[in-house]
């Protein structure tokens, strides 16, 4: 009798999965965003995301995953990821990041970067490939959590 009924439960929960939309910025009570980058990187390559840290307060960054791209499973391997302040062109056009602080790390399901960024102002989390005998093999999916006041 209760098979049927975890049926039904978990049946009424499916429509929740496979979304791919991007999220948007979530807040908490505490006036903290938490917001994800994902997207494409591929060997030798790097990626960045703008965000806006709105006070004072710590900022963590977590590389939460790397995985195939045409095929299931996670990709072992070490990327260097890291913050900086976005380089804009003449129009105020984000064109770049100039990292302030980069490690090297596999993902993880906590924060590898976790630091006070002041003043509030326009920040941006960064990823690359860089190390030829631990990095990336193939291209891969990837998942970054920025959670920030």
């Amino acid at each position: 009798m209760r098979f049927p009924v975890l049926i039904l439960i978990l049946a009424s929960l499916c429509p929740a999965c496979g979304d791919d939309t991007p999220t948007t910025p979530s807040s908490t009570a505490s006036g903290r965003a938490t917001e994800r980058f994902d997207d494409i990187i591929n060997v030798r390559e790097s990626k960045f995301f703008a965000f806006s840290v709105g006070s004072n307060g710590t900022t963590s960054i977590n590389l939460a995953s790397l995985s195939p791209i045409s095929r299931p499973g996670v990709i072992v391997a070490t990327v260097e990821i890291g913050w900086g302040k976005t380089a804009k062109d003449d129009a105020g056009t984000v064109i770049g990041c100039t990292l302030s602080k980069v490690t090297q790390t596999a993902p993880s399901l906590s924060a590898q970067i976790n630091d006070t960024l002041a003043p509030a102002s326009d920040y941006c989390a960064n990823i690359a490939d860089v190390d030829p005998a631990t990095g990336l093999r193939e291209p891969a999916n990837f998942s970054i959590r920025i959670t920030h006041p």
